[in-house]
């Protein structure tokens, strides 16, 4: 039962690791600086998905947030080299 449980909180620790970066990739591409801050930023303040989830989105994105930067400052230069300066950048998330 203990190693299930030791399982189960590592499994769930590795799923969060940085999952605003790669939801921001999928919906985006790698074409924003940061844009996995930023789409965690925009799910803990969205009035419309705060009440979607019925506010167990604002601990999710805050426990989200340091792992999307470590993982959006470690992608920094291909993300950088992907936009090129063409400000393909969609700063919106929906």
């Amino acid at each position: 039962m203990k190693r299930f449980k030791y399982s189960f909180l590592g499994g769930a620790a590795i799923s969060i690791s940085g999952c605003g970066s790669f939801a921001a990739v999928t919906m985006n591409g790698p074409f924003c600086p940061y844009q996995g801050v930023h789409l965690d930023l925009f799910s803990a303040t969205d009035w419309s998905m705060i009440k979607a989830t019925t506010g167990f989105v604002i601990p999710m994105a805050i426990i989200d947030l340091p792992f999307s930067f470590v993982v959006d400052t470690l992608t920094l230069g291909s993300a950088l080299n992907a936009d090129n300066g063409a400000g393909q950048c969609p700063r919106e998330f929906s």
